[in-house]
């Protein structure tokens, strides 16, 4: 899939295994009781997007300016208010008798103090922080970089979410016709294993982000491509499983590519700056580099995934431009839940991606080898996947649109 950095808004999130109390650095994210807009409030001015603190703001900043002198071997690198949540990097440069836990709770404990005599409130009457903490420990090259940069971008992203607020909400009852078109109504199922057209037109639901509009482009194109003509270099881990390798700048790096996938790239970006908008699953590496590629040049793409969306879902770098400018829009399946962390796709999910693209793609199709599955089969699956019936309903709210 093309990666979705998820959120989760618990405050419980740790890595198992890890040394809280000896030498790390951290991203830590604590939050404001009931997300209340308490440490300042989101300004422009021309087109530089900043965050104005309040009294309650400039407290919480000293109080952040004290850590290393209350916790000697601790710094703060980097820290961004924002209205109801902050952000700060510790470095813990010597081990500390006490865990990372205790650092960000004598933070919250004495700015809470200092704000509940600011404003002659008591102690149990309101909580000035929501309870735990999210920290992220920095461990790979560049990461720290990444994370600065980050921060820094924090107000301009809360800026931009603000003025294209529907291009960020998540939608969990996403309404979308998958009905064939033009010639391929006149195909049926028995005609070929590669056959486009739909058995049984119906009504089917995701769960969506971005931009809703993008489905009723003039022109919409499937990228499908074969894992065996481009592939990345990955690299094991040591929990298991894989990871792509990427350089400096965070760019994957390419192992293998053919003179096919590069005219498929060529011939598919070609159409996007044309109009086109391109649908893919991004399963095989190639399908994510070409929507990689679209994303850089401003193309407008719809992606597929194999889990909904949660409540708090934000989509991150290349995706979240993408979603200001209103050229992405990612779906998945309403039946398919979400789940926290990746979910590896399966060759029946893939099967039924790759047919939901088809679908709404229409005479932008790609033609593609099922494999021996059979096509009957592989629609009742998208019909499971995205209807809506009384035996498996949406984890969420109902949220039509």
């Amino acid at each position: 899939m093309v990666a979705m950095h998820e959120i989760s808004h618990h405050m419980g999130r740790r890595l198992n295994g890890w040394n809280y109390s000896g030498r790390g650095m951290y991203m830590v994210t604590i939050t404001i009781e009931e997300r209340r807009p308490l440490l300042g409030r989101l300004v422009k001015s021309g087109d530089e997007w900043s965050v104005a603190l309040s009294d309650a703001g400039r407290m919480v900043a000293e109080c952040l300016r004290e850590i290393p002198e209350q916790w000697p071997g601790v710094s703060v690198t980097c820290s961004q208010l924002m209205p109801d949540h902050l952000h700060f990097i510790v470095f813990v440069k010597e081990p500390q008798a006490k865990p990372l836990g205790a650092i960000v709770g004598s933070l919250k404990a004495k700015s809470t103090s200092r704000w509940l005599a600011a404003t002659g409130g008591r102690r149990g009457e309101a909580r000035f922080w929501a309870e735990g903490y999210v920290d992220l420990v920095l461990l790979r090259r560049g990461q720290l970089d990444c994370m600065i940069a980050y921060l820094k971008d924090n107000p301009r992203r809360l800026g931009m979410k603000r003025e294209n607020p529907d291009f960020f909400r998540v939608v969990q009852r996403l309404k979308v016709d998958l009905a064939a078109s033009g010639q391929m109504q006149n195909q049926s199922i028995a005609d070929s294993p590669q056959v486009l057209s739909c058995a049984t037109p119906h009504a089917a639901y995701f769960s969506a982000v971005g931009n809703r509009f993008l489905l009723g482009s003039p022109e919409i194109l499937q990228v499908q491509c074969s894992r065996s003509i481009f592939a990345y270099r990955r690299e094991r881990l040591a929990r298991g499983g894989w990871r792509i390798m990427r350089d400096a700048d965070g760019t994957p790096i390419v192992e293998t590519t053919t003179d096919e996938f590069e005219a498929k790239a060529a011939a598919a970006l070609e159409a996007a700056r044309a109009g086109a908008t391109l649908i893919s699953p991004c399963i095989s590496h190639g399908e994510r580099e070409i929507a990689r590629r679209a994303f850089g040049e401003g193309l407008r793409v719809i992606t597929l995934q194999n889990k909904c969306f949660s409540p708090m879902y934000k989509p991150g770098g290349r995706l979240f431009e993408a979603c200001v400018k209103g050229n992405l829009l990612m779906l998945a399946p309403v039946n398919w839940p979400y789940v926290p962390g990746e979910k590896p796709p399966t060759r029946e999910t893939s099967l039924v991606l790759n047919r939901i693209a088809q679908l709404i793609a229409g005479d932008g199709a790609a033609q593609i080898d099922y494999k021996g599955a059979v096509m009957s089969g592989i629609d009742e699956a998208v019909a499971e996947a995205t209807s809506l019936n009384v035996s498996r309903k949406s984890p969420f709210p109902e949220d039509l649109a």
